[in-house]
């Protein structure tokens, strides 16, 4: 038997800091190393996600945009992205010119690469938090109006802002079940705010993870999440594992719950279990 695990990252993989525990990288890396199938998936650009794992040696597929982009881990070379219907798009930024209160940042692909844009005369604070932490971003493109890019060639739509904020634009898309997959989540690291994520129905964790599993020929799959944006995931799972921090809805949906993220969860269930999922010997616990 051949399991491949994908773990979510923030929330579940990470620490509540944001990084990995030395541990994690330990019994990761000593699981890779002697055969075994280990990804993440993340609403997380690579960009993003290769700083905050750059210590694992991963070498399958990496689900990024919540699904919507697969990367090669040791390249940056990335497959062709799902693109949000631009009808989708346009609607959302109709339903923020309306609503300045709201302002959405778009990540689109430009010149082969994602990008990260904004319209530079219009902020809100939960935008400048964003862009604060993203400064040396190599991804940003600021612009002056909507018509410098491609508005075909979105990958995701964020908009963050109070629940009352968000709760007018969930409505609009109602709409657009069928083609736009949306989440709607608390930002782990900073609790009050709260994000509606955008990406192509096709765009999902749950796609790219059973796509990636037939890919390599995988007999079974275990999948770790905290979130909202983990559901399908588990839905498609073998073994649907939520950590203890997980949100209420995602533990009940789980197989089974573990310790929390602070504890470096994950790790220490696959020091216990990478014997099965790898179907060899043990991997002995990482100091």
């Amino acid at each position: 038997m051949r399991e491949l695990l994908v773990s979510d990252l923030d929330g579940t993989l990470l620490r509540p800091d944001g990084k990995l525990g030395t541990r994690t990288v330990r019994t990761v890396n000593r699981f890779l190393a002697d055969g075994g199938l280990f990804t993440y998936a993340t609403a997380r650009s690579f960009a993003s996600a290769a700083r905050a794992t750059a210590a694992l040696d991963l070498t399958l597929p990496v689900i990024t945009y919540g699904g919507a982009m697969m990367v090669d881990p040791r390249t940056g070379d990335a497959r062709p992205a799902h693109l949000l219907d631009q009808a989708v798009v346009d609607t959302v930024l109709s339903h923020c010119t309306a609503r300045p209160s709201l302002q959405p940042i778009l990540f689109v692909m430009r010149e082969d690469r994602d990008r990260v844009c904004w319209l530079t005369d219009h902020h809100t604070p939960a935008v400048d938090t964003f862009l604060s932490y993203r400064r040396d971003d190599p991804r940003l493109l600021p612009l002056t109006a909507w018509s410098q890019i491609d508005l075909a060639a979105v990958i995701s739509i964020a908009l963050i802002g109070s629940p009352e904020a968000l709760l007018p634009v969930r409505t609009d898309l109602d709409a657009f079940a069928a083609t736009c997959h949306a989440v709607y989540s608390e930002d782990v690291y900073a609790p009050g705010e709260w994000w509606v994520e955008l990406t192509s129905s096709a765009a999902t964790k749950a796609a790219a993870v059973a796509a990636l599993r037939d890919e390599i020929g995988a007999t079974s799959l275990t999948c770790f999440g905290d979130g909202p944006n983990d559901g399908p995931m588990f839905a498609i799972a073998d073994r649907a594992i939520a950590v203890a921090n997980a949100i209420p809805e995602l533990r009940a949906a789980a197989h089974s719950v573990i310790g929390s993220n602070a504890d470096e969860a994950v790790a220490t269930w696959i020091a216990s279990h990478g014997a099965r999922a790898r179907g060899g010997a043990g991997v002995p616990p990482a100091a």
